[in-house]
């Protein structure tokens, strides 16, 4: 049961994560007002830090060592490209780099769901 919980409180930060960059990123690509408001970047790196809380539970809970899952491995390693693609999009001054930034970091998150709905890694 605690299993569970855990997973669904992940799996909902994660989803606020994913609605609270686009809507940032969203934001930069036209005004920028939202993108800017001091309780929306707050608020996103709080709930960023709450994902990565829970992902940590999880493994705990599950006794897993993600050198020992290749699929996990693969899912972290697509974080982390994740988070330097969104770190692009964010401080690029160029539109044509933040949209190739933002289209590899939506393929980067499609991965990352797969990985994490079928444990079936792709290249380990």
């Amino acid at each position: 049961m605690e299993y569970i919980a855990i997973k669904h409180t992940h799996v909902m930060f994660a989803l606020l994560s994913i609605i609270l960059f686009y809507t940032r990123t969203v934001s930069r690509f036209m005004s920028g007002k939202l993108a800017s408001n001091k309780l929306v970047f707050i608020g996103s790196h709080i709930i960023d830090t709450l994902l990565l809380v829970s992902a940590v539970a999880l493994l705990v809970v599950a006794s897993m060592n993600p050198l020992q899952q290749p699929w996990l491995t693969e899912k972290i390693v697509l974080v982390v490209a994740y988070i330097g693609l969104g770190f692009v999009v964010a401080k690029s001054t160029q539109f044509k780099t933040q949209v190739i930034a933002l289209t590899a970091a939506t393929i980067s998150l499609l991965l990352i769901g797969y990985l994490a709905g079928s444990k079936a890694s792709f290249l380990l």
